[in-house]
């Protein structure tokens, strides 16, 4: 029988990113992974002093606290693997776990809270524009439109729910699975 991975607890995650320097770790180690530790400590030390490269006790200091704090305790939670021997870093298999939290929206594109407010936009407007009979919507009711946005809404929020994980739908996930 396949043994299933537990899911880190939200109080751990909250844990492991109430740090900046764990919080950059892991969105360097997202951008590309493995990499060298003395490749973090540096990038990291870089944007703590505002400058690259940073001042050799700001790369040190980091260097020193990623190794013997950070990293072991990100390793333990297998967020990442590290190799102390190697000092190398890769997301380990729990990264999963947190990488909702860490989700940056790219420039150009829409975030959910975003893309929500332009569907009720456009579903208020739609249903406003048949209600005052503009020409190109007198062919639908308003509240074909109103229905329209709200189903749009609702499948929307789903596949958000659904792709971001919630116990509900880890549940879904294991009983569809056999488990």
């Amino acid at each position: 029988m396949l043994e299933q991975r537990q899911q880190l607890e939200r109080a751990e995650i909250h844990d492991v990113l109430s740090n900046d320097r764990r919080w950059q770790v892991l969105e360097l180690l997202a951008d590309e992974s493995p990499r060298t530790l003395r490749t973090l400590a540096d990038q990291i030390a870089a944007v703590e002093a505002g400058e690259s490269p940073a001042p050799r006790q700001v790369r040190q200091s980091v260097y020193v606290t990623l190794h013997q704090n950070h990293l072991p305790k990100l390793d333990s939670l297998d967020i990442v693997r590290y190799d102390d021997v190697s000092k190398t870093v890769a997301l380990g298999d729990r990264a999963d776990d947190i990488d909702v939290y860490l989700e940056v929206v790219e420039r150009g594109h829409l975030s959910w809270s975003e893309y929500y407010v332009g569907v009720v936009l456009v579903g208020l407007l739609a249903t406003l524009a048949s209600l005052l009979a503009v020409p190109a919507f007198v062919y639908l009711t308003p509240v074909t439109f109103a229905a329209g946005a709200l189903l749009v809404l609702l499948v929307s929020l789903a596949a958000q729910i659904y792709q971001q994980g919630s116990p509900w739908t880890d549940r879904l996930r294991r009983d569809a699975g056999g488990d």
